[in-house]
């Protein structure tokens, strides 16, 4: 049986599918989410993932990129043409390269998880995809009062265009407050209906002006000169105006006719007046539930607006390091296997340097670790300060911290490398002088990898501590022992 209440597609406990070809990786993936307390069902492929959703659908979907078929990609295509509660889509992919993620981003996938999959790095995104469909279903909730209250203008409406109607049968068929006047405003005639209307009986009413029988109740229409302006205009005057005495308060809808003579000069006017006050009411009505619409849309606007900025902050907060606001460990391993993509792609040099602050550790004993912090605060800020546009600085971890120099030769990046370590060595540190050590290697032999290169730089690190510290290395000035020599 299909179910598809909010209740049971509740974000804190979403239905998950594993979209995967390998059944190997999906029993992986599937013992992932079990350790977060999810059962996650299994699809082969993208054909029978589509069918299972639509039969019973799924909040979380975690789809391998690269599949017979139908990839990834353009599965999640699918998903986003079927109707019904958001679904948070995750790609699982080796693929690193800019213009696929965002051809996947346009499609809508929403996030992506790095092959082999990490139970940490499940669990972060398992934590980001609750909060996105709790809001997405906080949004849906409130989408559902407003289609409620829209339900109910609607009806409001027709019960408008019925009493409307009401009363024109009414005013065709039954008799309406009607009085008569000559041209020096005496009342001539008045019905039932309008001593009913006006709570004034005939008696009281006949033989007076209209400005007397009526300006009591401080009505502005009925005055000799508007009596005098109904004589003299060739049309029918037609206007609304409002009765009442005390509590009792009327909206009335006034025609005045002129009677005229065969010589067309006037004999005398009758004034047909229909109440109005439940329209007036009803119209009223209309305009609150309006402004009420109205307030609901900036609302939901509003939460549209946060939520966008809160994705932003999110991806920016899982991308940066905390502390000293450089990017972090993960994004500089995505930022070195993007550069040595480019690299196998184009032939084109870069450079990679890693780099220690020298004898870091005297400072946590002496100082202690919140001034720790503070030196690799101010250590960061000396990197990001002397950056240019194509060096890219990271906080590798601990105390050190890496640098990729992109479109850069073996000298130019000694240079870089001198210029970062001129620039900590001559800073004003606060509690003792601070230096730091680099070890540089450049990507020049196609095949390369981001393994071999951070093995490189961190030989050639070694080197320059074991040689005094306070120096840059590059790896290929290395002599043969110093390649061979254990990192102690």
């Amino acid at each position: 049986m299909r179910r598809t209440s909010l209740e049971q597609m509740a974000a804190d406990n979403p239905r998950v599918l594993v979209v995967e070809d390998d059944r190997v990786s999906a029993k992986l993936i599937q013992r992932l989410f079990a350790l977060q307390g999810l059962d996650a069902d299994h699809a082969v492929n993208g054909a029978v993932g589509l069918k299972m959703h639509k039969e019973q659908p799924y909040r979380i979907v975690v789809s391998d990129w690269m599949m017979p078929e139908m990839d990834g990609v353009e599965l999640c295509r699918e998903f986003r043409r079927i109707a019904g509660a958001y679904v948070y889509f995750i790609l699982c992919t080796a693929k690193h390269q800019k213009e696929d993620r965002i051809e996947a981003y346009e499609s809508g996938v929403d996030d992506f998880l790095t092959k082999p999959l990490e139970r940490y790095e499940l669990q972060a995104r398992l934590k980001v995809a609750r909060r996105i469909l709790s809001t997405e279903d906080a949004l849906q909730k409130q989408n559902m009062k407003l289609e409620a209250t829209a339900s109910k203008l609607i009806d409001s409406n027709h019960e408008l265009a019925i009493a409307s109607k009401r009363f024109q049968d009414l005013f065709r068929g039954l008799p309406v407050a009607c009085f008569t006047f000559d041209q020096d405003g005496l009342i001539q005639e008045w019905n039932r209906a309008a001593g009913s209307t006006f709570g004034i009986p005939a008696d009281f009413a006949l033989d007076r002006p209209v400005w007397d029988v009526l300006g009591d109740s401080g009505c502005i229409e009925w005055t000799r000169s508007s009596i005098s302006a109904f004589f003299r205009d060739e049309s029918n005057a037609t206007f609304d105006w409002e009765y009442g005495i005390g509590s009792d308060h009327k909206h009335l809808a006034c025609n005045v006719i002129c009677l005229r003579d065969d010589a067309n000069q006037p004999i005398g006017a009758i004034s047909a007046n229909l109440d109005i006050t439940e329209r007036k009411l009803a119209e009223q009505r209309i305009n609150d539930q309006m402004v009420q619409l109205n307030h609901f849309s900036a609302q939901l606007n509003q939460q549209k607006l946060m939520l966008e900025q809160m994705n932003a902050r999110l991806n920016h907060l899982a991308i940066t390091d905390g502390l000293t606001g450089l990017w972090n460990h993960r994004r500089f391993q995505e930022l070195l296997e993007e550069s040595v993509d480019m690299f196998n792609r184009t032939a084109e040099p870069f450079s990679l340097i890693l780099l220690d602050i020298d004898f870091f550790k005297r400072v946590n004993d002496e100082f202690g670790h919140q001034v720790g912090d503070e030196v690799l605060q101010a250590f960061a800020h000396t990197l990001k300060e002397k950056s240019r546009s194509h060096e890219l600085p990271a906080r590798y971890g601990g105390e050190e911290f890496a640098i990729i120099l992109r479109k850069c030769g073996p000298d130019q990046a000694i240079m870089a490398a001198e210029r970062f370590r001129e620039a900590v060595q001559n800073r004003h540190w606060k509690y003792r002088p601070m230096t730091a050590s680099f070890g540089v290697t450049t990507c020049k032999e196609l095949g390369a990898n981001p393994k071999r290169l951070i093995t490189q730089a961190d030989r050639a690190l070694y080197v320059a501590k074991l040689s005094g510290r306070n120096r840059s290395i590059h790896f290929q000035d290395l002599a043969e022992d110093a390649l061979l020599s254990p990192h102690g």
